[in-house]
C-alpha cells in the first residue's frame, strides 16, 4: 500500500488541500474532489452555511500550523473537519439563531476544536499503544460533539441573543405537527429522507446537498505517489482497490436509520429530515472503510448501524434532553469505537489494520 501525499511545498495547492481534504474528512474520506462536491452541495443549500464551512475548515487547519502540527497531517485534511461541524453548529446551524454572536463562538469553538482534537488523538492512539497491544482506534468527531456540547451548555449561562425562544420552537412544532397524520411514505419521500440523512451530516436538510454528498464520497479519488488516482474509500487497506463504494454505504446507512426509525415509530417529521438517517451514514462509511471489507465486515458494519438507530441514537438523545442539547454526532462516535473495540475478537483482525497501530 503506497501512503497517499498531499504535501506539495507549492502553497497554493497545499491551501487547496487544506481547505478541501479538511471538509472531506467529515464523511471520513481524504479526497480534494469531495471536499469541493460537498462544498457546492452545501452552497446549495445554504451560502452561509457553505461560507461557514470554508471559514471554520481553515481556521482548525490555521491553529494546527500555528502549533506545529505535523504539516502532512494538516494538509490530509485531519486539522479540519471537527472544526467544519463545530463551526457549522453555531452560526449556520439549526440550533442557535445568526447574529454576530453565534459567528463570534464558531470562529472560536473551531480554533479550540483543532486544539482537543490533538488531545484526542494523542488519547486514543498513544495511550492505548504503550505497553499493551496496540488496540488504537481513531477519534473521528469527539473533539466536535465534546467541544459543542461544552460551549452550548456554557452559553447558556451567556447574557447573549444566541438561542431560540421557547415559542418560536413550539411554533415550529406545531407548524410540522398539523401534517403529521396526513403523511404516507412513498418510494420518493423515503428516498428524499434517505438524501436528506446524508446531507444531515454538516446539518443540512436538503437533498439536492445530499445528492452531492452521494456523488461526491463516489467519486472519493486521490492523488497517490506512484499513482495517478487511488481510492480514498478503501485507502486505509488497499489504495489500488476498485471499490468506489462510498457513497452507496452511505445511502445504506441512512436507509437503514430511516427504515429502523418508521418501525419503531419515531416521529415522522424528524424521519423526513434526516435527523436519524446521518449517524448511521457515518457509522457505515467507518467500519467499510477502517476496515478490509468483506462480507463479513459488510454485515459487522450493517450490525452496528441498526444498533445505533435502535439503542445508542435514541438512549442518547433521551439522556442529553434534560440539558437541552442535540446529540450530534455522538452516537456515531460511541458506536464505531465499540465497534473497532470489538474488532480483533469478533472479526479476528487484529489491531492495526488500518485503524491502528500494530
Amino acid at each position: 500500500m503506497v501512503a497517499p501525499s498531499f504535501s506539495t511545498g507549492n502553497p497554493i495547492w497545499d491551501f487547496f488541500y487544506m481547505l478541501f481534504n479538511g471538509i472531506s474528512e467529515v464523511p471520513l474520506i481524504s479526497s480534494a474532489l469531495t471536499g469541493a462536491l460537498i462544498l457546492v452541495g452545501v452552497l446549495i443549500a445554504s451560502r452561509k452555511a457553505g461560507l461557514m464551512m470554508a471559514i471554520s475548515g481553515l481556521i482548525g487547519a490555521a491553529v494546527a500550523l500555528i502549533l506545529g502540527a505535523p504539516y502532512g497531517d494538516v494538509t490530509f485534511g485531519l486539522f479540519g473537519y471537527n472544526s467544519v461541524l463545530t463551526g457549522m453548529a453555531f452560526w449556520s446551524g439549526p440550533f442557535s439563531k445568526t447574529n454576530r454572536n453565534t459567528f463570534a463562538i464558531s470562529v472560536v469553538g473551531a480554533a479550540v476544536t483543532a486544539i482537543v482534537w490533538m488531545t484526542f488523538s494523542h488519547f486514543w492512539t498513544d495511550i492505548f499503544t504503550v505497553g499493551g497491544a496496540g488496540y488504537a482506534i481513531p477519534g473521528f468527531t469527539a473533539s466536535f460533539i465534546f467541544t459543542t456540547w461544552t460551549i452550548m451548555y456554557a452559553s447558556k449561562r451567556y447574557g447573549l441573543t444566541i438561542w431560540p425562544k421557547a415559542s418560536e420552537k413550539e411554533a415550529e412544532t406545531s407548524t410540522d405537527g398539523g401534517t403529521q397524520e396526513s403523511f404516507k411514505w412513498t418510494p420518493k419521500e423515503f428516498m428524499k429522507a434517505v438524501l436528506n440523512g446524508v446531507s444531515q451530516v454538516t446539518f443540512i436538510e436538503n437533498w439536492k446537498t445530499g445528492l452531492f454528498w452521494v456523488v461526491g464520497l463516489t467519486l472519493s479519488f486521490e492523488l497517490v505517489s506512484g499513482h495517478i488516482f487511488g481510492n480514498a474509500f478503501t485507502a486505509n487497506w488497499n489504495s489500488s482497490s476498485l471499490l468506489f463504494l462510498a457513497g452507496l454505504m452511505a445511502l445504506i446507512g441512512s436507509a437503514i436509520g430511516a427504515s429502523v426509525a418508521i418501525a419503531i415509530k419515531l416521529p415522522t417529521s424528524e424521519i423526513r429530515g434526516g435527523i436519524h438517517g446521518f449517524n448511521q451514514v457515518l457509522v457505515m462509511i467507518a467500519l467499510t472503510s477502517f476496515l478490509p471489507l468483506t462480507w463479513q465486515t459488510f454485515l459487522y458494519a450493517v450490525t452496528a448501524t441498526v444498533v445505533c438507530s435502535l439503542f445508542t441514537m435514541p438512549a442518547l438523545q433521551h439522556f442529553l434532553s434534560r440539558w437541552n442539547l442535540p446529540a450530534l454526532t455522538g452516537p456515531f462516535v460511541f458506536t464505531a469505537w465499540v465497534f473497532l473495540l470489538a474488532t480483533p475478537y469478533a472479526l479476528h483482525i487484529p489491531a492495526g489494520i488500518g485503524w491502528g497501530h500494530p
